[in-house]
């Protein structure tokens, strides 16, 4: 394909990736897929179309994404910067619309955030959709948010401002609204070749007898009868989410197609939201498989030939030892460069219900991470459900049920609720961080100090949820019989912020904490991502994290306790000496006396 320069406003000229060094990526790429597909008898033609595919995107990248890239080439860890915070929220429930987002940048730039995380913003089916997770099509944005070029024009914005934006890419289904699902439903072969598909109740039960449920209260099982299909079409969520069939190489080239339209649109991350079920195969649990990493690499290696300054985050809510491949994969290859830090998350909260941090420091020793060019992203709540399922062999059961037990309000100060119960394992809980975490009293907000303070310390990217640096509690009336998430998905209430920011009413101390943090963190080099973590717990259950030339202490528990030889460092959050103990719910930033 000819080559053409871009011009900016100057006239000076950036080129594309040379062809040769396209042709490169390429060849990784076709490597990676070559396993997949080469015994799929349309591989030989989606090869040609992969290629073009490629060629298309690169023709259209933009001379500000082409320099981003650059920039980022220099800098490949640059998601892990000390002063790199994001921010997941709705578009809807945070600002009505992009228009109205555009207008409340300056309130996330005040506030430290550097990522912008919006919640699905393309079309998505009508009526329930999952939170927007069933995408009736990928190139299009919800009408009632805006169009594509109000996310390319907030994509510049944010640029301009230093800030950077994620978007979700639902890699594992797609809505029955879609126009593929909508075709197979009208007889079209190839389009039917897009979905898993079986003939009998007995082929599904041979799939179910190794399957987990997502959803076993409300979307029980993982097929759903199309009469029209004559057979079962594969659902793992709910049946009105057709699970894309990634054994067919044409769906592979689709979805890298949509990574690309939305790379050039100016998207800087992509969540690959329900990352581990791509890939099935009878007898297995069809999550995390190998040939799933290997589509993961394989998307990556598209990407670097088009836009190789953008990340690819996995959203793989799994046990610690299954989410490392996706950063790490065992035969050397690049996949995502951030994921979802699961286990940590978990292990806060477990700390915080037992008074000890025990199992953090076991999550972390078992996460080091050793390439350059990876970070986990860290978390205390999302628009999802804590899963403690993700401790499994780091923390017996029975604790975890308590720990479950603990934030759905029995007997403790925690205020949520417990979400998709099941006999074999911890009920996950629901609730906004502030209701967790007790309200807004004095100890509340002593817990919310630690909670954030801790997260911001851990190695990594740290994600904060809409609302929470207001203290925003459970939405009551918002939340659903049906799915109880909704419970921590509320509008944001712009009458208790603007009040905050102004100093008054109950939302002031929880942003006045959050602001001190991430400011600080900021300007703090010692809590890059780079930079490795020592963590140890006391005999008293007392948290240390060794950052170098910052180290944080602890208390999970409501008491004092004593912090031994560190007594003379200072408090950088405070600037007064530490003492001889932490008070309960303590936290301290220690450096070193000048």
């Amino acid at each position: 394909m000819h080559e053409r320069s871009a011009t900016c406003g100057c006239g000076e000229q950036i080129a594309p990736a040379s062809a040769s060094g396209r042709d490169e990526r390429a060849a990784a790429l076709i490597a990676l897929a070559e396993p997949l597909y080469r015994d799929h008898p349309r591989w030989a033609e989606e090869r040609i179309r992969l290629c073009a595919v490629l060629d298309e995107a690169a023709e259209a990248r933009a001379y500000d994404l082409r320099t981003l890239d650059q920039d980022r080439a220099a800098d490949p860890r640059w998601f892990g910067a000390a002063d790199m915070v994001g921010y997941s929220f709705y578009v809807d429930r945070f600002a009505r619309n992009l228009a109205g987002l555009q207008l409340r940048l300056g309130w996330l730039n005040r506030l430290g955030v550097r990522l912008l995380h919006p919640l699905p913003m393309t079309l998505p089916q009508s009526g329930d959709s999952d939170g927007g997770f069933a995408v009736a099509d990928y190139r299009a944005v919800d009408p009632r948010l805006g169009t594509v070029d109000d996310v390319r024009a907030i994509a510049r914005d944010l640029h301009e401002r230093g800030m950077a934006l994620a978007m979700d890419c639902v890699l594992n289904h797609c809505a029955r609204d879609h126009a593929w699902a909508q075709a197979a439903l009208a007889g079209d072969a190839d389009k039917r070749d897009y979905f898993r598909i079986v003939a009998s109740a007995e082929e599904v039960a041979a799939w179910e007898a190794g399957l987990d449920q997502v959803f076993p209260d409300t979307a029980p099982g993982n097929f759903t009868h199309e009469p029209a299909l004559g057979g079962w079409v594969w659902t793992t969520f709910y049946p009105f989410q057709w699970d894309l069939d990634w054994s067919n190489p044409a769906v592979f080239r689709e979805m890298l197609d949509v990574l690309l339209f939305w790379a050039n649109v100016g998207v800087d991350v992509f969540r690959l939201d329900s990352a581990p079920y791509l890939w099935k195969r009878q007898g297995t649990a069809s999550r995390n498989l190998p040939e799933t990493h290997r589509i993961v690499a394989a998307l990556r290696a598209g990407l670097d030939a088009v836009a190789p300054g953008v990340a690819l985050l996995a959203e793989a809510i799994e046990q610690t030892r299954e989410v490392l491949p996706y950063l790490e994969p065992e035969d050397g290859s690049r996949a995502c460069q951030i994921a979802y830090h699961n286990g940590a998350m978990a292990a806060l909260w477990t700390a915080l219900a037992t008074g000890n941090a025990a199992a953090l420091v076991t999550v972390l020793d078992q996460t080091r991470l050793g390439r350059p060019d990876t970070a986990w992203l860290t978390y205390l709540r999302c628009h999802d459900d804590i899963i403690w399922t993700s401790l499994r062999g780091i923390v017996p059961d029975a604790v975890l049920r308590q720990c479950s037990a603990f934030f759905a309000g029995e007997g403790s100060y925690a205020q949520g609720r417990s979400f998709q119960a099941r006999a074999d394992a911890p009920v996950a809980t629901v609730g906004m961080l502030a209701s967790l975490l007790g309200g807004e009293g004095e100890d509340a907000l002593a817990r919310y100090r630690l909670m954030l303070g801790v997260l911001l310390a851990l190695p990594g990217m740290p994600m904060l949820y809409m609302g929470d640096e207001i203290g925003l509690p459970n939405d009551e009336e918002g939340a659903s019989a049906l799915d109880a998430r909704w419970l921590h998905r509320p509008a944001m209430d712009w009458t208790r912020a603007e009040a905050a920011a102004n100093g008054a009413g109950p939302g002031a101390p929880f942003l006045q904490i959050t602001r001190r943090l991430i400011g600080a963190r900021a300007g703090c080099a010692a809590f890059a991502a780079a930079v490795p973590v020592r963590a140890e717990v006391t005999d008293d259950g007392v948290l240390v994290l060794d950052r170098g030339t910052v180290v944080v202490v602890a208390n999970f528990a409501a008491t004092a306790r004593p912090i031994g030889e560190r007594a003379a460092m200072v408090d950088m959050l405070t600037g007064a000496a530490a003492g001889e103990t932490i008070p309960g719910y303590g936290l301290l930033w220690l450096t070193a006396r000048d």
